[in-house]
Order: C-alpha cells, then structure tokens, then sequence
C-alpha cells in the first residue's frame, strides 16, 4: 500500500479532533454511501458544511473513505489491487 499524501497546507484552522472523531463513528457504523446531508443529520451535533467538507477530504487523503455520485462510504481496505482500481477511477 501506498503513503498517504502529505495534508495541503491549511490558510485557517482544519476540523478538531473531535470533529474528525465524531464524522468517522458516523461514516463507519453505515454500510452504504452517506450524503453529507445525511452525515449531518446523524452527527451528535451541529456542523457547518464546510467542516464537514473539510473531514471528508482529510478521511479521503488518508485512503480511508471514498466518495462517488452517491455519498461518501467508509472503505479502508489494506488490499493493493483495491487501491489501483481507486487511482485509476480519480485519474478519469
């Protein structure tokens, strides 16, 4: 498995830990694809979009979620062959 790509360089303040921790125990508990609305409404609490955004991203720089037209789905799977398919679908 490739590293993850190092994180873009922030001009404000990213989402708290708490924030990613709250997103990631909402993503990880659905088996399918979740609409950021969707997130919202599930989240203990309120979030602004752009946070949410801001999360997502993160999660998808690490390798851990993908995102399609249908939502965003927790996918963390440690096989190459996954991963090749998943880089040659974003280079499209």
């Amino acid at each position: 498995m490739r590293a993850p790509r190092m994180p873009p360089k922030l001009e404000h303040k990213g989402p708290t830990l708490d924030t990613l921790h709250m997103v990631e125990s909402v993503v990880r508990k659905v088996d399918g694809p979740l609409s950021l609305n969707r997130i919202k409404g599930l989240l203990p609490r309120k979030m602004m979009h752009a946070t949410l955004r801001e999360a997502i991203d993160h999660y998808k720089r690490l390798g851990c979620v993908t995102e399609g037209s249908k939502g965003v789905m927790w996918t963390l799977n440690v096989e190459p062959e996954f991963w090749k398919v998943v880089e040659a679908s974003e280079a499209r």
